[in-house]
Protein backbone atom coordinates (compact mmCIF):
# COMPACT_ATOMS: atom_id res chain seq x y z
CA UNK A 1 0.00 0.00 0.00
CA UNK A 2 2.81 2.28 0.79
CA UNK A 3 5.53 0.78 -1.78
CA UNK A 4 6.75 3.62 -4.45
CA UNK A 5 4.27 6.04 -3.18
CA UNK A 6 5.11 9.60 -1.75
CA UNK A 7 4.34 10.04 1.97
CA UNK A 8 4.37 12.35 4.75
CA UNK A 9 6.13 10.55 7.97
CA UNK A 10 5.74 12.59 11.48
CA UNK A 11 6.99 11.24 15.02
CA UNK A 12 4.29 9.04 16.31
CA UNK A 13 4.47 8.07 20.39
CA UNK A 14 2.46 5.33 21.54
CA UNK A 15 -0.65 6.18 23.76
CA UNK A 16 -0.05 5.00 27.33
CA UNK A 17 -1.63 1.52 27.58
CA UNK A 18 -2.33 1.38 24.41
CA UNK A 19 -1.86 -1.46 21.25
CA UNK A 20 -3.52 -1.00 17.91
CA UNK A 21 -3.58 -2.50 13.60
CA UNK A 22 -5.22 -2.61 10.32
CA UNK A 23 -6.34 -3.33 6.98
CA UNK A 24 -9.04 -2.11 4.53
CA UNK A 25 -12.59 -3.53 5.28
CA UNK A 26 -15.44 -1.76 2.67
CA UNK A 27 -18.04 0.07 4.70
CA UNK A 28 -21.95 -0.02 3.86
CA UNK A 29 -22.95 3.21 2.94
CA UNK A 30 -25.72 5.55 5.26
CA UNK A 31 -27.39 8.27 4.86
CA UNK A 32 -27.69 11.71 4.56
CA UNK A 33 -24.72 12.11 2.90
CA UNK A 34 -22.67 14.96 3.40
CA UNK A 35 -21.78 17.35 0.89
CA UNK A 36 -18.47 18.53 -0.27
CA UNK A 37 -16.90 21.92 1.80
CA UNK A 38 -16.41 22.99 -1.84
CA UNK A 39 -19.99 23.14 -2.67
CA UNK A 40 -21.52 24.72 1.14
CA UNK A 41 -22.06 28.50 0.93
CA UNK A 42 -19.98 29.86 4.09
CA UNK A 43 -21.45 32.63 6.14
CA UNK A 44 -21.03 35.90 4.81
CA UNK A 45 -18.00 37.78 6.19
CA UNK A 46 -20.24 40.35 7.62
CA UNK A 47 -22.30 37.73 9.85
CA UNK A 48 -19.12 35.33 10.28
CA UNK A 49 -17.14 35.32 13.41
CA UNK A 50 -13.66 36.97 13.30
CA UNK A 51 -11.14 34.68 11.19
CA UNK A 52 -8.99 35.10 14.73
CA UNK A 53 -11.59 33.68 16.47
CA UNK A 54 -11.98 30.49 14.17
CA UNK A 55 -8.43 29.60 14.15
CA UNK A 56 -8.86 29.84 17.57
CA UNK A 57 -11.90 27.08 17.48
CA UNK A 58 -9.92 25.14 15.59
CA UNK A 59 -7.11 24.65 18.20
CA UNK A 60 -9.85 24.24 20.42
CA UNK A 61 -11.24 21.27 18.90
CA UNK A 62 -7.40 20.24 18.52
CA UNK A 63 -6.99 19.92 22.39
CA UNK A 64 -10.24 17.96 22.43
CA UNK A 65 -9.12 15.08 20.24
CA UNK A 66 -5.91 15.01 21.90
CA UNK A 67 -7.55 14.05 25.28
CA UNK A 68 -9.93 11.87 23.49
CA UNK A 69 -7.75 9.67 21.63
CA UNK A 70 -6.54 8.67 25.43
CA UNK A 71 -10.19 8.34 26.39
CA UNK A 72 -10.92 5.55 23.23
CA UNK A 73 -7.46 4.18 24.63
CA UNK A 74 -9.17 3.12 28.04
CA UNK A 75 -12.50 2.02 26.26
CA UNK A 76 -10.36 -0.35 24.38
CA UNK A 77 -9.49 -1.50 27.78
CA UNK A 78 -12.98 -1.55 29.48
CA UNK A 79 -13.31 -4.14 31.80
CA UNK A 80 -16.60 -5.18 30.66
CA UNK A 81 -14.79 -5.87 26.96
CA UNK A 82 -13.68 -3.60 24.40
CA UNK A 83 -16.19 -0.91 24.16
CA UNK A 84 -15.02 0.41 20.44
CA UNK A 85 -16.42 -2.95 19.44
CA UNK A 86 -19.49 -3.12 21.82
CA UNK A 87 -20.64 0.04 20.55
CA UNK A 88 -20.40 -1.02 16.53
CA UNK A 89 -16.62 -0.24 16.08
CA UNK A 90 -15.14 -2.95 13.49
CA UNK A 91 -11.62 -3.99 14.68
CA UNK A 92 -9.23 -4.62 11.79
CA UNK A 93 -6.38 -6.75 12.03
CA UNK A 94 -2.43 -5.40 12.63
CA UNK A 95 -0.81 -4.64 9.66
CA UNK A 96 3.04 -4.33 9.65
CA UNK A 97 3.50 -1.14 8.09
CA UNK A 98 1.69 0.31 10.58
CA UNK A 99 4.27 -0.04 12.77
CA UNK A 100 3.54 0.29 16.42
CA UNK A 101 0.06 2.06 18.09
CA UNK A 102 -3.59 0.17 18.79
CA UNK A 103 -5.68 -1.56 16.61
CA UNK A 104 -7.38 0.32 13.68
CA UNK A 105 -11.72 0.94 14.34
CA UNK A 106 -14.00 1.08 11.80
CA UNK A 107 -17.47 2.77 12.36
CA UNK A 108 -19.76 3.77 9.41
CA UNK A 109 -21.06 7.42 9.60
CA UNK A 110 -22.93 9.89 7.32
CA UNK A 111 -22.12 8.12 4.14
CA UNK A 112 -18.67 7.35 4.88
CA UNK A 113 -16.50 6.35 7.52
CA UNK A 114 -14.62 6.84 11.04
CA UNK A 115 -11.27 5.47 11.45
CA UNK A 116 -9.39 5.60 14.94
CA UNK A 117 -6.15 4.87 15.57
CA UNK A 118 -3.61 5.54 18.79
CA UNK A 119 -2.06 8.27 16.32
CA UNK A 120 -4.59 9.72 14.38
CA UNK A 121 -8.54 9.84 13.56
CA UNK A 122 -10.31 10.80 10.55
CA UNK A 123 -13.79 10.73 8.63
CA UNK A 124 -13.30 9.61 5.02
CA UNK A 125 -16.47 9.69 2.88
CA UNK A 126 -17.27 7.92 0.21
CA UNK A 127 -18.69 10.21 -2.46
CA UNK A 128 -17.51 13.93 -1.52
CA UNK A 129 -14.34 15.57 -2.51
CA UNK A 130 -13.31 16.25 1.31
CA UNK A 131 -12.35 14.19 4.57
CA UNK A 132 -10.42 15.00 7.38
CA UNK A 133 -7.89 13.57 9.82
CA UNK A 134 -6.73 14.61 13.04
CA UNK A 135 -3.03 13.44 13.67
CA UNK A 136 -2.10 13.41 17.19
CA UNK A 137 1.78 13.92 16.76
CA UNK A 138 0.85 17.55 15.58
CA UNK A 139 -2.20 18.15 16.77
CA UNK A 140 -4.04 19.56 13.85
CA UNK A 141 -6.32 18.44 11.54
CA UNK A 142 -5.65 18.03 8.21
CA UNK A 143 -7.94 18.37 4.44
CA UNK A 144 -7.63 14.51 3.15
CA UNK A 145 -8.78 13.47 0.12
CA UNK A 146 -9.81 10.20 -1.12
CA UNK A 147 -12.50 7.44 0.71
CA UNK A 148 -9.80 5.08 1.79
CA UNK A 149 -8.47 5.63 5.18
CA UNK A 150 -4.58 6.55 5.69
CA UNK A 151 -2.52 4.19 6.90
CA UNK A 152 -1.45 5.80 10.40
CA UNK A 153 2.18 6.91 10.15
CA UNK A 154 2.20 6.67 6.84
CA UNK A 155 0.41 9.54 5.28
CA UNK A 156 0.06 10.05 1.44
CA UNK A 157 0.99 13.25 0.88
CA UNK A 158 -0.80 13.58 -2.32
CA UNK A 159 -4.07 13.32 -0.14
CA UNK A 160 -3.30 16.28 2.11
CA UNK A 161 -4.71 19.77 1.19
CA UNK A 162 -5.00 22.95 2.75
CA UNK A 163 -7.76 24.01 3.86
CA UNK A 164 -8.67 27.52 5.77
CA UNK A 165 -9.94 27.65 9.43
CA UNK A 166 -13.24 28.25 7.71
CA UNK A 167 -13.19 25.37 5.34
CA UNK A 168 -11.90 22.78 8.47
CA UNK A 169 -14.71 23.54 10.60
CA UNK A 170 -16.98 22.25 8.02
CA UNK A 171 -14.86 19.29 7.21
CA UNK A 172 -14.75 18.13 10.94
CA UNK A 173 -18.35 18.48 11.34
CA UNK A 174 -18.95 14.28 10.20
CA UNK A 175 -16.28 13.31 12.86
CA UNK A 176 -17.44 15.45 14.96
CA UNK A 177 -20.73 14.69 15.29
CA UNK A 178 -20.01 10.90 15.20
CA UNK A 179 -17.97 11.58 18.29
CA UNK A 180 -20.85 13.80 20.47
CA UNK A 181 -22.82 10.25 19.51
CA UNK A 182 -20.15 7.62 20.80
CA UNK A 183 -20.01 9.66 23.86
CA UNK A 184 -23.57 9.32 24.78
CA UNK A 185 -23.73 5.76 24.12
CA UNK A 186 -20.74 5.49 26.07
CA UNK A 187 -22.55 7.06 28.64
CA UNK A 188 -25.85 5.24 28.75
CA UNK A 189 -23.56 1.91 28.11
CA UNK A 190 -21.17 2.48 31.58
CA UNK A 191 -21.31 2.94 35.27
CA UNK A 192 -21.92 6.50 36.15
CA UNK A 193 -18.42 8.47 37.10
CA UNK A 194 -16.66 6.11 33.90
CA UNK A 195 -15.43 9.13 31.90
CA UNK A 196 -14.69 11.03 34.68
CA UNK A 197 -12.42 8.39 36.42
CA UNK A 198 -10.58 8.37 32.28
CA UNK A 199 -10.25 12.10 32.72
CA UNK A 200 -8.60 11.74 36.08
CA UNK A 201 -6.39 9.15 34.71
CA UNK A 202 -5.36 10.94 31.87
CA UNK A 203 -4.77 14.84 34.16
CA UNK A 204 -2.01 12.52 35.89
CA UNK A 205 0.18 11.19 33.14
CA UNK A 206 3.29 13.70 32.85
CA UNK A 207 3.11 15.03 29.47
CA UNK A 208 -1.13 15.19 29.26
CA UNK A 209 -2.98 18.43 28.13
CA UNK A 210 -6.66 18.07 30.31
CA UNK A 211 -8.96 19.97 27.96
CA UNK A 212 -12.98 20.06 29.50
CA UNK A 213 -13.83 17.45 31.43
CA UNK A 214 -16.05 15.08 30.08
CA UNK A 215 -19.65 16.47 31.10
CA UNK A 216 -18.52 19.63 29.56
CA UNK A 217 -16.75 18.67 26.66
CA UNK A 218 -19.95 16.98 25.60
CA UNK A 219 -22.25 19.91 26.39
CA UNK A 220 -19.29 22.54 24.75
CA UNK A 221 -19.34 19.77 21.44
CA UNK A 222 -23.18 19.66 20.99
CA UNK A 223 -23.45 23.60 21.68
CA UNK A 224 -20.43 24.00 19.00
CA UNK A 225 -22.17 21.56 16.37
CA UNK A 226 -25.89 23.63 16.59
CA UNK A 227 -23.78 27.11 16.13
CA UNK A 228 -20.36 27.32 15.90
CA UNK A 229 -20.95 31.17 15.76
CA UNK A 230 -21.74 31.30 19.39
CA UNK A 231 -19.37 29.11 21.25
CA UNK A 232 -16.93 30.35 23.73
CA UNK A 233 -13.43 29.66 23.54
CA UNK A 234 -12.81 26.37 25.86
CA UNK A 235 -9.86 27.94 26.69
CA UNK A 236 -11.86 30.53 28.21
CA UNK A 237 -14.28 28.27 30.25
CA UNK A 238 -11.23 26.10 31.65
CA UNK A 239 -9.98 29.86 33.15
CA UNK A 240 -13.06 30.92 34.50
CA UNK A 241 -13.21 27.11 35.86
CA UNK A 242 -9.99 27.22 37.25
CA UNK A 243 -10.38 31.12 38.83
CA UNK A 244 -13.65 29.84 40.17
CA UNK A 245 -12.66 26.93 42.14
CA UNK A 246 -9.40 28.79 43.70
CA UNK A 247 -12.20 31.10 44.81
CA UNK A 248 -13.89 28.51 46.29
CA UNK A 249 -11.08 27.12 48.05
CA UNK A 250 -9.99 27.83 51.77
CA UNK A 251 -6.43 30.34 51.40
CA UNK A 252 -4.07 28.54 53.69
CA UNK A 253 -1.04 30.09 55.19
CA UNK A 254 1.36 27.99 57.13
CA UNK A 255 -0.80 24.89 58.19
CA UNK A 256 -3.63 26.97 59.23
CA UNK A 257 -7.10 27.43 56.74
CA UNK A 258 -7.82 31.17 56.82
CA UNK A 259 -11.83 31.44 56.37
CA UNK A 260 -12.94 34.46 54.82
Amino acid sequence: MCGGMKTAQFKETKMPGQRISANCYSVASMTPPVPSVHSLSLPAKSTSPPRSQVRALVRDLAGMLTQQMFFWGCDAQHSGGNLLVRLGGMRLAREQQCGEGSSRYRFAWQDGTVELHSFCAGWYPRATESGVIFIRARERFFDCAGATPLTPGHYEAGRFRFANAEEMLVLCRPLLSWLLDYERQVAAATPPGYRARCFATYRQHGHSKPWLPPAEARAWLAGFLESPDSTRRAKKLLRERHQNFRERSPRTSGSKAIIP
